[in-house]
């Protein structure tokens, strides 16, 4: 881990962590959308991962901006977001549940990335760096937007009856 002993070493150490965030969403998403059957979450998914190519491009530029090399970092939280969606994805279920489960683990996705772009963005004001802190402005947007569609998604879908013992929860 580098050293965080300076405001501008957490920045760079949080955004080199966040750099390789979005590297591991664009191997997992695109297995999401695949694996989707509604085509709006589909399409949602994908808009994901340009976005997370557009991060990345933000992320370098940044870096070239300050003359800095990007560190080496490794997002444990979201590499456990990722194994989640493997398992989900590995697990028989029927469309609506399937799609559920990937909707779940897409808005997990978004929350790790709306609170590591909040938290940079707070770094970038406090060091002066206006422009940058704008573009992560833009990228909590963009978060705040995926997750709206994705919460409407969810609450679009029809109610399916499920047919077996966890139907029968909370009568007694």
């Amino acid at each position: 881990m580098a050293s965080t002993g300076s405001l501008k070493d957490l920045y760079f150490d949080e955004l080199g962590t966040l750099y390789d965030a979005e590297i591991q969403m664009l191997r997992v998403l695109p297995r999401l959308s695949e694996a989707a059957h509604e085509p709006e979450l589909r399409e949602t998914l994908t808009g994901q991962c340009r976005e997370s190519r557009l991060h990345l491009e933000r992320i370098d530029l940044i870096f070239t901006h300050w003359g800095e090399r990007r560190p080496i970092r490794s997002s444990a939280a979201l590499a456990g977001i990722v194994l989640e969606a493997d398992d989900r994805l590995n697990q028989e279920a029927t469309p609506d549940a399937r799609d559920a489960a990937i909707i779940g683990v897409a808005l997990r996705i978004v929350h790790y990335e709306i609170a590591g772009y909040g938290s940079v963005r707070g770094h970038a004001l406090r060091l002066n760096r206006w422009d940058e802190a704008r573009l992560f402005q833009e990228m909590l947007d963009e978060g705040s937007r995926a997750e709206n569609r994705l919460m409407a998604i969810a609450g679009s879908r029809p109610a399916v009856a499920e047919v077996g013992p966890a139907s029968k929860m909370g009568q007694g």
